[in-house]
C-alpha cells in the first residue's frame, strides 16, 4: 500500500514536469526589444570671429599732489612784525608776495656797520696806494739798484686790498640777512598749514608753515609692465616729451558729482616696485585751481572744469595705442585660462591657444589675438570641458563688443 502511494506521487511529478516543459517549448517567453538610441551632438552657443581695431586705454588710479611742496623756513632770527592776510591755511598767494616780515632793526644796524668798515678799508687802501707810489718815487731818486717788495710797500698794499675785499663781502652778507627779514613766496601757491604767529620770536631755520605750488598738479599712476606695451613711451623716461603728449582723463566723485579733468603723462619714473611689480607714470594737470582760467592758454583743453584739490583720489584712464586684428569675446569662451574652442566646417571642436591682451572684469570679456579666419565660430557656452575633435551642434548668438573700449567709427 505504501509502495503504490509512492509510485502515484512520482507519476504525478513526472506528468507535471512534462506538461511545464511542453508549455515552455510551445509558448517561449517573449523579451522586450529595446529601441536603438541615437545620441545627438550637444547644443552649444557660438560667436562668429570678428576682427576689429581697438584703442587699448590703460586704467590706473592715484592721489593728486602738488608738483612742489615745501616748508617755509626763516633765514634769520627775530620777532615777527607782520603776517600777510594770505598766510593762512588755504590762502592763495603769488610769486614774490610778502608772507612774513621779521623785525629788521638788528640787520639794518649790521648793514650800517658793514658799510662803515668798507669805507674805512677803502680809506686805508687809498692811503696805502699813495704811500706805495711815494716809496717808488723815492727809490728811483736814490738810484740804489733794484728795490725789494718791502721797499715799495707791495705786501702792505696787498693786505689793504684783501681787507677791503673781505669787508665788501661782509657788507653783502649783512644786506642778504637784511633781505631775509622779508620772507616772500618763491612761487605761485597756497598755504597748507601755518605754524607762526604775529609777535612770535623765531630762530633761524624755524618752520613758519608749509606751502605748495598751484601751477601744476601731479598724480603718480601705477601701471603693470604688461600694460606698458599699450602706451607710447618713446622719449618719455625722466624728461619732458618733445613728441605729442599722452592724454589722461581723471575722474572722481567731488562736490557730489562725478567730475572729469584732462591732463597728460609727463614722465615715467622707470623703476619697478619690488613688491607690486608695477612702475610709475606721472600725470600732470596744469592750473588745477583755475587761478589762471582768465588768461590765454596754449592748450585750453588742459584747463579743468572745476578745481582739482590736492589729496583727492582719482581714477585715471591713459590713452593707449591703436591695435589691429583683435577679437573681443565673453570670458566664458576661455578654457584652461588661455585656450578657445573653434568650430570647424564639420561642426567639430578645435582647441586654439590664444594671446590674451586684456581681461575686462566689469564686462566679463577678454580681448585676444587668435589665428583663425574671419567668420569662423568660437564656442562661448554649453560645454565645461570641451575635447578636441568633439562633434557639436552650434547655435549662433549675437556678437558682444565692450562699451568700455573705444573703437574707430
Amino acid at each position: 500500500m505504501k509502495l503504490s502511494r509512492q509510485l502515484l506521487i512520482a507519476l504525478s511529478i513526472a506528468i507535471t514536469g512534462g506538461s511545464a516543459a511542453f508549455a515552455i517549448m510551445r509558448f517561449p517567453p517573449q523579451t522586450d526589444q529595446q529601441e536603438e538610441v541615437i545620441t545627438k551632438p550637444p547644443f552649444v552657443q557660438v560667436l562668429p570671429v570678428t576682427f576689429t581695431r581697438l584703442r587699448m586705454d590703460v586704467r590706473s588710479q592715484g592721489r593728486v599732489n602738488a608738483q612742489t611742496e615745501i616748508d617755509l623756513v626763516a633765514g634769520v632770527s627775530g620777532n615777527i612784525i607782520s603776517i600777510s592776510s594770505a598766510f593762512v591755511s588755504g590762502g592763495i598767494f603769488k610769486k614774490g608776495d610778502l608772507l612774513v616780515a621779521i623785525d629788521p632793526a638788528e640787520y639794518d644796524l649790521r648793514v650800517a656797520q658793514a658799510q662803515a668798515r668798507v669805507m674805512e678799508a677803502q680809506y686805508q687802501l687809498t692811503r696805502e696806494e699813495a704811500e706805495a707810489e711815494q716809496a717808488r718815487d723815492e727809490w728811483q731818486q736814490l738810484g740804489q739798484g733794484e728795490p725789494n717788495p718791502l721797499n715799495l710797500r707791495i705786501p702792505q698794499l696787498r693786505e689793504k686790498k684783501a681787507k677791503l675785499a673781505a669787508e665788501q663781502e661782509e657788507l653783502k652778507n649783512a644786506r642778504l640777512l637784511r633781505q631775509r627779514t622779508d620772507i616772500r613766496a618763491p612761487f605761485n601757491g597756497r598755504v597748507r598749514s601755518k605754524e607762526a604767529g604775529l609777535g612770535q620770536y623765531i630762530s633761524s631755520g624755524a618752520v613758519l608753515g608749509r606751502i605748495y605750488s598751484t601751477d601744476l598738479a601731479e598724480i603718480r599712476l601705477p601701471v603693470s609692465t604688461r600694460e606698458l606695451a599699450f602706451i607710447d613711451l618713446a622719449g618719455l623716461s625722466g624728461q619732458a616729451r618733445a613728441t605729442p603728449k599722452i592724454p589722461v582723463t581723471l575722474t572722481a566723485n567731488y562736490q557730489g558729482q562725478q567730475q572729469t579733468w584732462i591732463g597728460h603723462i609727463a614722465r615715467s619714473e622707470d623703476i619697478i616696485d619690488e613688491e607690486t611689480g608695477m612702475t610709475m607714470l606721472v600725470a600732470q594737470v596744469q592750473d588745477p585751481f583755475r587761478l589762471g582760467a582768465g588768461k590765454s592758454r596754449s592748450s585750453r583743453s588742459e584747463s579743468p572744469q572745476v578745481n582739482l584739490p590736492i589729496g583727492l583720489f582719482v581714477e585715471a584712464r591713459i590713452e593707449g595705442r591703436w591695435l589691429d586684428d583683435l577679437v573681443v569675446l565673453p570670458a566664458s569662451a576661455l578654457f584652461k585660462d588661455s585656450q578657445v574652442a573653434v568650430i570647424d566646417p564639420d561642426n567639430r571642436l578645435r582647441l586654439h591657444t590664444v594671446d590674451i591682451l586684456r581681461r575686462e572684469q566689469e564686462q566679463e570679456q577678454v580681448i585676444i589675438r587668435i589665428s583663425v579666419n574671419p567668420g569662423e565660430r568660437v564656442l562661448v557656452s554649453g560645454l565645461h570641458h570641451p575635447v578636441d575633435g568633439m562633434q557639436v551642434t552650434p547655435v549662433v548668438q549675437e556678437n558682444v563688443v565692450t562699451d568700455d573700449t573705444p573703437l574707430i567709427p
